[in-house]
Protein backbone atom coordinates (compact mmCIF):
# COMPACT_ATOMS: atom_id res chain seq x y z
CA UNK A 1 0.00 0.00 0.00
CA UNK A 2 2.39 2.05 1.11
CA UNK A 3 4.95 1.43 -2.09
CA UNK A 4 1.34 2.06 -4.08
CA UNK A 5 0.92 5.71 -2.50
CA UNK A 6 4.87 6.25 -3.09
CA UNK A 7 4.18 5.71 -6.73
CA UNK A 8 1.26 7.97 -7.21
CA UNK A 9 2.49 10.77 -5.11
CA UNK A 10 5.60 10.25 -7.47
CA UNK A 11 3.56 10.37 -10.79
CA UNK A 12 1.39 13.30 -9.10
CA UNK A 13 4.73 15.31 -8.82
CA UNK A 14 5.68 14.29 -12.33
CA UNK A 15 2.81 16.40 -13.96
CA UNK A 16 2.55 19.11 -11.44
CA UNK A 17 5.99 20.09 -12.65
CA UNK A 18 5.46 19.19 -16.25
CA UNK A 19 2.53 21.43 -15.79
CA UNK A 20 4.90 24.41 -14.82
CA UNK A 21 7.52 23.66 -17.37
CA UNK A 22 5.08 23.78 -20.26
CA UNK A 23 3.51 26.68 -18.37
CA UNK A 24 6.36 28.84 -18.25
CA UNK A 25 7.65 27.59 -22.04
CA UNK A 26 4.45 29.60 -23.11
CA UNK A 27 4.91 32.55 -21.05
CA UNK A 28 8.43 32.98 -22.66
CA UNK A 29 8.55 36.70 -23.92
CA UNK A 30 8.69 36.31 -27.79
CA UNK A 31 11.03 39.33 -27.54
CA UNK A 32 13.92 37.89 -25.48
CA UNK A 33 17.39 38.13 -27.49
CA UNK A 34 18.83 40.47 -30.08
CA UNK A 35 16.69 39.67 -33.04
CA UNK A 36 13.68 37.50 -34.45
CA UNK A 37 10.54 37.89 -36.07
CA UNK A 38 7.01 38.70 -35.11
CA UNK A 39 3.50 38.10 -37.40
CA UNK A 40 1.58 41.79 -37.87
CA UNK A 41 -1.85 39.95 -36.99
CA UNK A 42 -4.23 42.36 -39.13
CA UNK A 43 -2.31 40.92 -42.20
CA UNK A 44 -0.28 37.99 -41.19
CA UNK A 45 2.61 40.34 -42.47
CA UNK A 46 5.74 38.70 -40.74
CA UNK A 47 8.45 41.57 -40.30
CA UNK A 48 12.25 41.14 -38.32
CA UNK A 49 12.82 43.01 -35.56
CA UNK A 50 16.21 44.03 -33.46
CA UNK A 51 17.55 44.75 -30.15
CA UNK A 52 19.55 47.81 -30.02
CA UNK A 53 20.73 49.03 -25.98
CA UNK A 54 17.36 48.88 -24.59
CA UNK A 55 14.83 49.56 -27.46
CA UNK A 56 13.48 46.90 -29.82
CA UNK A 57 13.05 48.13 -33.17
CA UNK A 58 11.54 46.94 -36.52
CA UNK A 59 14.06 46.01 -38.68
CA UNK A 60 12.46 46.70 -41.96
CA UNK A 61 10.25 49.44 -43.41
CA UNK A 62 5.78 48.95 -42.42
CA UNK A 63 4.61 47.42 -45.46
CA UNK A 64 0.87 47.63 -43.62
CA UNK A 65 -1.15 48.59 -46.56
CA UNK A 66 -5.02 48.36 -46.20
CA UNK A 67 -5.48 50.54 -49.28
CA UNK A 68 -2.97 52.90 -51.52
CA UNK A 69 -3.77 55.29 -53.96
CA UNK A 70 -1.69 57.51 -56.72
CA UNK A 71 0.57 59.94 -55.59
CA UNK A 72 -1.32 63.11 -56.28
CA UNK A 73 -3.71 61.75 -54.24
CA UNK A 74 -3.51 62.76 -50.28
CA UNK A 75 -5.13 59.55 -49.26
CA UNK A 76 -2.37 58.66 -46.88
CA UNK A 77 -0.88 55.73 -48.06
CA UNK A 78 1.25 55.09 -51.10
CA UNK A 79 3.88 52.56 -52.79
CA UNK A 80 7.16 53.91 -54.37
CA UNK A 81 5.95 53.97 -58.46
CA UNK A 82 2.20 53.14 -57.56
CA UNK A 83 -0.08 55.21 -59.58
CA UNK A 84 -2.96 53.94 -58.68
CA UNK A 85 -3.64 51.09 -61.02
CA UNK A 86 -2.00 48.00 -61.50
CA UNK A 87 0.22 45.84 -59.03
CA UNK A 88 2.63 47.13 -56.13
CA UNK A 89 5.78 45.89 -58.28
CA UNK A 90 8.72 44.78 -56.50
CA UNK A 91 9.28 48.12 -54.59
CA UNK A 92 6.63 47.10 -51.84
CA UNK A 93 7.82 43.76 -51.14
CA UNK A 94 11.69 45.55 -50.60
CA UNK A 95 10.96 48.99 -49.22
CA UNK A 96 7.05 48.61 -47.94
CA UNK A 97 4.58 51.86 -47.59
CA UNK A 98 5.29 55.21 -47.30
CA UNK A 99 2.48 56.89 -45.05
CA UNK A 100 2.01 60.50 -44.23
CA UNK A 101 2.45 61.85 -40.47
CA UNK A 102 -1.58 61.42 -39.28
CA UNK A 103 -1.38 57.63 -40.99
CA UNK A 104 1.86 56.94 -39.74
CA UNK A 105 0.48 57.90 -35.92
CA UNK A 106 -2.17 55.48 -36.13
CA UNK A 107 -0.76 52.10 -38.26
CA UNK A 108 1.88 50.20 -36.05
CA UNK A 109 0.66 46.82 -35.00
CA UNK A 110 -0.35 46.58 -31.59
CA UNK A 111 2.28 46.64 -29.04
CA UNK A 112 4.37 48.91 -30.97
CA UNK A 113 4.11 52.27 -31.91
CA UNK A 114 5.59 55.39 -33.85
CA UNK A 115 9.34 56.46 -32.73
CA UNK A 116 9.33 60.02 -31.02
CA UNK A 117 12.00 62.60 -32.02
CA UNK A 118 13.47 61.75 -28.09
CA UNK A 119 13.04 57.55 -28.88
CA UNK A 120 15.44 58.12 -32.28
CA UNK A 121 17.72 60.23 -30.41
CA UNK A 122 18.54 57.35 -27.67
CA UNK A 123 19.24 55.11 -30.76
CA UNK A 124 21.68 57.47 -31.65
CA UNK A 125 23.32 58.11 -28.47
CA UNK A 126 23.45 54.20 -28.18
CA UNK A 127 25.45 54.23 -31.71
CA UNK A 128 28.25 56.89 -30.37
CA UNK A 129 26.49 60.11 -31.47
CA UNK A 130 28.24 62.79 -29.00
CA UNK A 131 25.59 64.80 -27.13
CA UNK A 132 26.43 67.96 -29.50
CA UNK A 133 25.07 66.71 -32.18
CA UNK A 134 21.74 64.81 -30.66
CA UNK A 135 19.93 68.17 -31.31
CA UNK A 136 21.49 69.98 -34.78
CA UNK A 137 19.15 70.52 -37.22
CA UNK A 138 19.15 69.85 -41.36
CA UNK A 139 23.33 69.27 -41.14
CA UNK A 140 24.56 65.21 -41.50
CA UNK A 141 25.22 64.10 -37.88
CA UNK A 142 27.15 61.14 -36.48
CA UNK A 143 29.44 61.21 -39.27
CA UNK A 144 32.55 60.62 -36.81
CA UNK A 145 30.67 57.75 -34.94
CA UNK A 146 29.67 55.99 -38.84
CA UNK A 147 26.00 56.16 -37.30
CA UNK A 148 24.21 55.72 -40.43
CA UNK A 149 26.93 53.34 -41.17
CA UNK A 150 25.67 50.86 -38.31
CA UNK A 151 22.35 51.55 -39.70
CA UNK A 152 23.17 50.05 -42.77
CA UNK A 153 22.95 53.19 -45.02
CA UNK A 154 25.12 52.63 -48.33
CA UNK A 155 24.55 48.64 -48.57
CA UNK A 156 23.37 47.01 -51.68
CA UNK A 157 20.49 48.43 -52.47
CA UNK A 158 21.95 51.83 -52.17
CA UNK A 159 23.15 53.11 -55.65
CA UNK A 160 25.87 55.14 -54.11
CA UNK A 161 28.11 52.05 -51.86
CA UNK A 162 29.78 52.51 -48.57
CA UNK A 163 32.30 51.12 -47.63
CA UNK A 164 31.75 51.90 -43.87
CA UNK A 165 28.27 50.51 -44.20
CA UNK A 166 28.96 47.56 -41.57
CA UNK A 167 24.78 47.21 -40.70
CA UNK A 168 26.20 45.74 -36.90
CA UNK A 169 23.25 45.77 -35.32
CA UNK A 170 20.79 44.82 -37.86
CA UNK A 171 19.16 47.71 -38.59
CA UNK A 172 19.14 47.67 -42.52
CA UNK A 173 18.28 51.16 -43.66
CA UNK A 174 17.09 51.16 -47.19
CA UNK A 175 16.71 53.65 -49.69
CA UNK A 176 13.06 53.79 -50.06
CA UNK A 177 12.62 57.46 -51.06
CA UNK A 178 10.14 59.51 -50.36
CA UNK A 179 6.36 61.00 -51.80
CA UNK A 180 6.68 64.44 -52.33
CA UNK A 181 3.72 66.92 -50.63
CA UNK A 182 5.77 70.53 -51.99
CA UNK A 183 7.83 72.03 -55.45
CA UNK A 184 5.97 69.56 -57.20
CA UNK A 185 3.13 67.99 -54.94
CA UNK A 186 2.49 64.02 -56.06
CA UNK A 187 5.88 62.81 -56.81
CA UNK A 188 8.08 60.09 -55.86
CA UNK A 189 11.98 60.91 -55.60
CA UNK A 190 14.64 59.53 -54.16
CA UNK A 191 14.92 55.84 -54.37
CA UNK A 192 18.10 54.34 -54.08
CA UNK A 193 19.07 57.25 -52.65
CA UNK A 194 17.85 58.40 -49.33
CA UNK A 195 15.19 57.27 -46.69
CA UNK A 196 13.29 59.64 -44.44
CA UNK A 197 11.19 58.26 -41.56
CA UNK A 198 8.96 59.50 -39.46
CA UNK A 199 8.75 60.51 -35.67
CA UNK A 200 5.87 61.19 -33.67
CA UNK A 201 7.35 64.58 -32.59
CA UNK A 202 6.53 67.92 -33.53
CA UNK A 203 9.28 70.66 -34.26
CA UNK A 204 9.91 73.50 -31.87
CA UNK A 205 7.43 75.76 -33.93
CA UNK A 206 5.26 72.99 -33.10
CA UNK A 207 3.67 72.64 -37.40
CA UNK A 208 6.17 70.32 -39.11
CA UNK A 209 7.26 67.05 -37.38
CA UNK A 210 10.92 66.00 -36.94
CA UNK A 211 11.95 63.49 -39.37
CA UNK A 212 15.44 61.37 -39.40
CA UNK A 213 17.07 61.46 -43.15
CA UNK A 214 19.25 58.87 -43.43
CA UNK A 215 21.91 58.72 -46.30
CA UNK A 216 25.52 57.89 -46.45
CA UNK A 217 26.51 61.17 -45.29
CA UNK A 218 25.03 60.55 -41.76
CA UNK A 219 21.84 61.15 -40.36
CA UNK A 220 20.02 64.37 -40.82
CA UNK A 221 16.98 66.16 -37.78
CA UNK A 222 15.15 67.89 -39.82
CA UNK A 223 11.24 68.88 -39.88
CA UNK A 224 8.62 68.43 -43.38
CA UNK A 225 4.82 68.89 -43.67
CA UNK A 226 2.40 66.17 -42.40
CA UNK A 227 1.32 65.84 -45.82
CA UNK A 228 4.55 63.91 -47.36
CA UNK A 229 4.82 60.24 -47.50
CA UNK A 230 7.43 58.77 -45.45
CA UNK A 231 8.70 55.33 -44.38
CA UNK A 232 7.70 54.18 -40.64
CA UNK A 233 10.16 52.06 -38.43
CA UNK A 234 7.97 51.17 -35.57
CA UNK A 235 9.22 50.74 -31.69
CA UNK A 236 8.11 48.17 -28.88
CA UNK A 237 5.74 49.65 -26.08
Amino acid sequence: MNTMISKLKFQFFLVFMLTLLFTACDKNDPFEGTSGTFTDERDGHQYKWVKIGEQIWMAENLAYVPYACAPDSQCGIWVYDYYGEGSFYENYTTYGCLYDWQTAMEVCPEGWHLPSDEEWMELERFLGMSEEELYINNFPRGRDSNVSGKLGAGMDLWIEKNVNATNEYGFTVLPGGQRSYFGPPGVYKGLGESTVFWTSSYDDQGYLLWVRAIGIDGVYRTNVHGNFGNSVRCIKN
